[in-house]
């Protein structure tokens, strides 16, 4: 009931609307036809805009390349466990088996950073460390390198995300790599780490394998030959740089020349690695099967120093600088990535200050 009552004055009010559209008088609404009107044109449509292009992201850097530094080392052993376990306890670095492309080989790394490889030495070849030094065309450094009566030994290959690179030996037979990382090579550090490299020296058996070399590097690689005083009166010596020019102009030195003492060590390139205590360190030598090749000195204002060789007879030089090198700054790069089958982890690299193995010990030349 109460819905119908409701629906009475709704349905009268409907009534009313749809009379008064249409005119009261009965009459005329019987006579008069009403004009139905054109149904509104829709407004057209817009036109829908391109799917808006995506954006591209900005470009990575362009490589950094510091040609005539040396930007990793790799010991080739007659004996790998021995050099192993010898490093491994004295230096404190870590060594772990790694394989790439079927060929095994020992990545030393000072913490989480790689700084070198131990692999086997072939053939007859003695315990020996390669240096590699940063080129900007491998395969046409290792053409000048034979036009300066130097060898290729291995030829110009790339690595996988890696680099090229191709090992060399200079007119005195000692073998060094050429090599352009994938990624660049890495600023020098302003603080070198314990255990990482910080400078390498060629050392020469006589007056003609000097000669050579100071005539080959340059000539091969690109290094300027500069002498550096030292010490005072008697002791006073000359000691032989090489060095490169940075992207920024300022040139540094990258290596040294030296006469070898004992001479038995001329004829190979010697890298140093930095150590907190030298005097610490050799105390376990023998206790590892090693030997001491040149006992602990002070060179002034460069450091205390030594050099030592592994169970299989490799030498390395340990130096503790008299004070930190405070490079000028260098573009940065991404770290490089390392040769001899190494991941991408790029070496820790010296700062291009304090030749350690200036000292009258090592063979300077004198004047």
């Amino acid at each position: 009931m109460q819905r119908k009552t409701l629906l009475v004055p709704f349905l009268g009010a409907s009534l009313a609307a749809a009379l008064a559209a249409c005119g009261s008088d009965s009459k005329a609404s019987q006579t008069t036809t009403p004009v139905a009107e054109a149904p509104a044109t829709p407004p057209a449509a817009e036109p829908t805009p391109p799917p808006a292009e995506p954006v591209k992201p900005p470009e990575p850097p362009a490589p950094t390349y510091l040609p005539g530094k040396f930007v990793w080392f790799e010991l080739r052993s007659t004996d790998v466990e021995k050099s192993k376990a010898f490093y491994g306890q004295l230096l404190g670095w870590q060594i772990d088996t790694q394989e790439m492309s079927g060929a095994k080989f020992e990545m030393v790394k000072v913490g989480e950073k790689g700084v070198a490889i131990i692999s086997a030495a072939e053939g007859k070849a003695k315990s020996h460390w390669v240096p590699f030094v940063s080129v900007n065309d491998v395969d046409a450094t290792a053409k000048t390198v034979e036009e300066q009566k130097g060898k290729v030994v291995t030829p110009a290959a790339d690595i996988p995300s890696i680099g090229r690179y191709a090992i060399v030996a200079d007119p005195n037979g000692a073998e060094f790599a050429l090599f352009k990382g994938a990624n660049g090579d890495e600023a020098d550090p302003t603080m070198p780490a314990a255990g990482t490299f910080v400078w390498n020296e060629y050392l020469t058996k006589n007056k003609k394998q000097h000669a050579a070399a100071l005539a080959f590097y340059p000539a091969a690689i690109g290094f300027t030959a500069q002498q550096m005083p030292m010490g005072e009166g008697k002791k006073k010596m000359n000691y032989d740089m090489l060095m490169a020019s940075n992207p920024g102009g300022q040139v540094v030195p990258r290596g040294g020349v030296a006469a070898a003492k004992p001479a038995s060590l001329g004829g190979q390139w010697l890298p140093w690695v930095m150590v907190d205590d030298v005097d610490a360190v050799l105390a376990n030598v023998k206790t590892l099967k090693g030997k001491v090749l040149v006992k602990p000195h002070d060179i002034p204002m460069v450091g205390r120093a030594a050099i030592v060789a592994d169970g299989a007879g490799a030498p390395l030089g340990l130096i503790k600088p008299a004070m930190q090198a405070q490079p000028a700054a260098q573009p940065g790069a991404d770290p490089a990535a390392q040769p001899g089958a190494a991941p991408a982890d790029p070496a820790a690299q010296p700062p291009a200050a304090q030749p350690p193995a200036a000292q009258p010990e090592s063979g300077a030349k004198k004047n």
